[in-house]
């Protein structure tokens, strides 16, 4: 079958070659002179025996889990993986089907188990590496700021309460301290 690319797309860049159908009143491709690019139209269409088919001859069937598989035929039906899916699931999924038979259109399960594997591998030297750190990492004492710039510090086994009570007592003397000075 011919590619049909937009007529002129060779000559103008801000025209993309995906095809349009030539519609101006003079336009040779619309009129189908000789020597201009054909126009598509129906009789390239692709025979009705193979329509739809992928290019291995099997069907289209998109897949999420594994209770679609149960309609399926294994000699006549391929499977898409659905894009949706995590890898977990589409990890299950390409075992499923090469148990039970299933061809895969859009995955090579060799190729995307290596790559599944090495995601693993990765996810847990990530998850290694944030445990050494908070290993590593005392809690020293919280300090807090008062609005002066002042530090107060106080310790982890100091509940909230116990802190609010102790900072308004402390607002309190400043508070008293100011009143007696004026």
């Amino acid at each position: 079958m011919p590619k049909f690319i937009r007529h002129d797309a060779h000559k103008k860049k801000r025209i993309g070659i995906s095809w349009r159908r030539p519609r101006g009143r003079q336009s040779k491709m619309r009129l189908r002179l000789k020597s201009y690019a054909r126009a598509r139209s129906t009789g390239f269409g692709s025979p009705v025996a193979v329509k739809g088919l992928s290019r291995s001859g099997f069907t289209q069937n998109v897949v999420a889990n594994t209770a679609d598989f149960k309609d399926l035929n294994k000699t006549t039906d391929g499977v898409i993986i659905s894009r949706t899916v995590g890898m977990l699931r589409r990890s299950e999924l390409v075992d499923f089907a090469q148990k039970n038979g299933f061809k895969t259109l859009n995955i090579s399960p060799d190729k995307f188990k290596k790559s599944f594997e090495a995601v693993l591998a990765a996810k847990k030297e990530h998850k290694k590496v944030i445990s050494k750190r908070k290993e590593s990492k005392e809690k020293p004492k919280s300090k807090k700021e008062d609005k002066k710039g002042t530090v107060k510090t106080t310790t982890p086994e100091e509940s909230d309460e116990e802190s609010k009570v102790k900072e308004k007592q402390e607002k309190d003397k400043l508070l008293t301290k100011r009143s007696q000075g004026d």
